[in-house]
């Protein structure tokens, strides 16, 4: 609620303006076979950053674990793990895509790494087929997982319906791409896109979120 103010204030306000240096870290490999869908180019990523010291204000620690290190094992070293893991099975297997592996910088602080990609990507953006995400996949429970985005895609419950045959996920598919994570960049240049999470739980943004818990 408001009240009126019934004498006049004074305000001093001093911007201190910041400017730092992020780096995503990107590579990829090129298809086995000739390319030839019309749209070559999938994208698969995962954050890597976390909050450090959790001094910039999303943290959710207690006051007993004020200024300790942020571990970050689920947001985002769970995603960042995911991803090598798939680089590392599709080097062993042919493909007729080339598949783009990127680590985004600046997650934690507006999705700065991966919206900068997708607003001046290397590779032309109209031959950028799908954007998969990982994102917090590390802390499973009930073999619930879930996949966010579907609706930007006609093709995606059929082929999550299709993959979850084999898997056997208690799959939750839901279509909302606006998701406060790396894929919002991508579905706004109008890339269809997927982000996996098995959900958040009480060590998120907080010192315990520690590997032993992976």
């Amino acid at each position: 609620a408001g009240f009126d103010l019934r004498s006049t204030a004074a305000l001093h306000v001093a911007v201190v303006r910041e400017k730092q240096s992020g780096r995503n870290v990107v590579g990829y490999l090129p298809a086995t076979t000739p390319a030839s869908p019309a749209r070559p180019w999938v994208i698969v990523g995962a954050h890597y950053d976390h909050l450090g010291r959790g001094t910039r204000g999303t943290s959710l620690a207690g006051k007993d674990e004020a200024g300790q290190v942020h571990r970050g094992a689920d947001d985002n070293a769970s995603g960042t793990a995911a991803v090598l893991a798939i680089a590392a099975r599709l080097a062993q297997l042919p493909r007729n895509r080339h598949v783009v592996f990127a680590l985004w910088s600046g997650e934690e602080i507006g999705l700065v790494g991966s919206t900068q990609f997708a607003n001046a990507p290397p590779i032309p953006r109209d031959q950028i087929d799908a954007y998969i995400n990982f994102d917090m996949v590390g802390r499973m429970a009930n073999n619930r997982l879930v996949a966010q985005g579907a609706g930007t895609a006609a093709i995606w419950p059929r082929l999550l319906e299709r993959a979850n045959v084999a898997a056997g996920f208690d799959l939750t598919v839901q279509p909302d791409p606006y998701q406060p994570t790396d894929i919002s960049g991508f579905n706004q240049v109008a890339v269809p896109v997927l982000t996996f999470t098995t959900g958040s739980h009480p060590d998120y943004h907080r010192p315990s979120d520690s590997a032993d818990k992976i």
